[in-house]
């Protein structure tokens, strides 16, 4: 799994993954309609990632993960989890907009990043002022930051 793979790749490999279930296996049109990408779009990807020999991958057969694939793709929907939480239960975003944010900023964290995001989440489960509301708690703070940095910025 040395090889870094671009955002669009990765997308196509948690897709691939995501789709594939307990078969291990799904269909090129599968993964155009999951993406909104066109087949021949999908064509292109799916031989890209058969020549990392991230995919097994042959025209009008079905596609799988091969080893390397399945940890990369491990590794990339682990950080999607953690981010799409971290937005979601600690930043307060609704669902949709932390999924969607965990998606594009899964791609430009590191390992070490996502251990930190990890701990940290581990340290706010532990926390009981987080646990009696703390960040909610703190809110008011945060408009008054917010306020002071808008009339910093001339924004307010």
């Amino acid at each position: 799994m040395s090889e870094k793979l671009t955002a669009s790749l990765e997308d196509y490999i948690e897709a691939i993954a995501s789709l594939a279930g307990s078969s291990g296996e799904t269909r090129a049109a599968d993964i155009a309609d999951t993406l909104g990408v066109s087949r021949p779009s999908v064509t292109v990807a799916l031989r890209a990632l058969a020549s990392r020999k991230m995919v097994n991958y042959r025209p009008y057969s079905t596609v799988s993960l091969t080893e390397d694939g399945r940890k990369h793709a491990t590794a990339v929907l682990r950080k999607h989890r953690i981010l799409g939480r971290f937005f979601n239960e600690i930043l307060g975003a609704d669902e949709e907009l932390a999924d969607s944010a965990a998606c594009r900023v899964e791609h430009a964290i590191g390992e070490e990043i996502t251990d930190r995001l990890v701990d940290f989440l581990a340290f706010i489960d532990n926390c009981p002022i987080a646990a009696e509301g703390g960040f909610e708690y703190n809110s008011e703070k945060r408009k008054n930051f917010r306020k002071e940095e808008g009339a910093a910025d001339g924004k307010s």
